[in-house]
């Protein structure tokens, strides 16, 4: 009994429910892949498929930016970056063609899983299983994971399910599982999974060849996307609150309404006095005025504060644009230059790579991406996986770290070996 294809299916099932497991998992494959030898002929076989060695090249290179770093090389960076090695250890460990599916529907139960979690978790919000962190306190499914990583998951699963649904006896328990994970898509908070399936759903459907089904499932996008923001009211909030971002940034508040928002707050906390008392009040302290004339809401929302990051990182990366300032300098150098010791990263993928590795480590990057949009365009099949995987990589980091992040580039490791890798997807079984 191999056990590394049982290795691969506990991955891929523990992969969205627990960071432990996933860790102890991931630990037992390397030590498998040590101790079984036959090392100089996995370096062989590294060294011939390009993706591979891009990879491994952006990794050296994130290690030798240490040397340009004031950052101790040991830290939760360098511990979240080099989870990237998970690729080559899968890509040169022989792995059974039927577990390599199998690892497929296993990353689909995991998922699954959460799903039943956070079903529960929304009638029984004061169970103790969901993932606490942002929005903890809002009414909405919460699963095993924040919802910035389960939405991207359950957006990726619907599409998952789709490209194994021709394949598959039970056609009609795939379209129920992609229902359920459509449903608890957009109740999961979750903005980024729900962009990113908008964005691919009507690229997919072009991917079908009867005209007809084309269409149909057009009207049926259209017509489920503008019910369910009648219908759930988490996607009908956070659509409500993007646009109000947005709105806020493009059209910032006149002073004549900010006095009237600080005014109605005034005379919320306090029932005795009237709105109007409190701007007359207002109206007669010049310095009161002068302090609502400075405030910028604008910048207080969730895409306002994106926008500040933005903006200030790019002062950071003309100081220096071609290497960068080194790994884990971000945080240090915004602090130091912005007074704000509460920004981590800039909720932005490529621009913190920009801050930390410079032009080149962007470069290598967007390197990967585009090895793995070759192997798409060049494959006679044309798994529209391989198109999804990159691409939604490219549009998830636009909005937070996710390929410095444990689960995220667990999992781009995990479905780059699956969809990727040469020997599982021509004749070796």
């Amino acid at each position: 009994m191999n056990i590394k294809n049982h290795l691969l299916i506990l991955l891929s099932l523990f992969l969205t429910i627990s960071v432990y497991l996933t860790d102890v998992i991931i630990i037992t494959l390397f030590i498998v892949w040590l101790v079984e030898g036959g090392i100089k002929k996995k370096i062989y076989a590294i060294k011939d498929d390009l993706l591979i060695i891009s990879t491994l090249i952006f990794l050296l290179y994130f290690l030798l930016s240490y040397f340009w770093s004031e950052a101790n090389i040991f830290n939760l960076i360098t511990q979240k970056q080099i989870l990237i090695l998970l690729l080559p250890v899968l890509y040169t460990s022989q792995f059974h063609k039927s577990y390599v599916k199998k690892a497929k529907y296993a990353f689909i139960i995991g998922v699954f899983t959460n799903v039943l979690l956070s079903t529960f978790t929304f009638f029984y919000p004061t169970n103790i299983l969901f993932k606490t962190g942002h929005y903890a306190n809002n009414l909405f499914a919460h699963g095993f994971l924040d919802h910035f990583d389960y939405s991207i998951f359950l957006c990726f699963s619907i599409f998952l399910l789709i490209s194994l649904m021709a394949e598959s006896r039970y056609y009609y328990l795939h379209a129920c599982l992609i229902l359920i994970f459509f449903v608890a898509l957009l109740n999961s908070y979750g903005r980024v999974g729900i962009i990113s399936f908008i964005i691919f759903f009507p690229i997919i459907i072009l991917k079908f060849k009867n005209r007809n089904f084309k269409y149909l499932l057009a009207i049926i996008f259209v017509i489920l996307t503008c019910c369910s923001y009648y219908i759930f009211s988490p996607f009908q909030e956070r659509v409500n609150q993007t646009y109000k971002n947005i709105s806020l940034l493009i059209s910032p508040l006149s002073f004549e309404e900010k006095l009237e928002l600080d005014a109605e707050y005034l005379a919320n906390q306090n029932k005795h006095q009237s709105k109007d008392y409190f701007i007359k009040q207002i109206r007669k302290d010049q310095a009161w005025m002068n302090d609502i004339k400075n405030k910028k809401p604008e910048y207080n929302t969730s895409l306002g504060r994106r926008y500040i990051y933005a903006r200030n990182s790019f002062q950071l990366i003309k100081e220096r644009p071609i290497f960068g300032n080194g790994a884990n300098q971000f945080a240090q150098l915004y602090q130091k230059k912005f007074d704000d010791p509460n920004v981590l990263h800039p909720h932005n993928n490529f621009i913190f790579i920009l801050v930390e590795l410079g032009v080149v480590g962007l470069i290598m990057v967007i390197g990967i991406f585009s090895f793995q949009m070759k192997t798409f365009f060049q494959n006679n099949s044309h798994d529209f996986m391989q198109m999804v995987l990159p691409m939604l990589f490219i549009i998830i980091m636009f909005f937070d770290n996710y390929f410095l992040n444990h689960n995220t580039l667990t999992f781009w490791c995990l479905f780059t070996f699956i969809l990727f890798d040469k020997k599982i997807n021509n004749k070796y079984a």
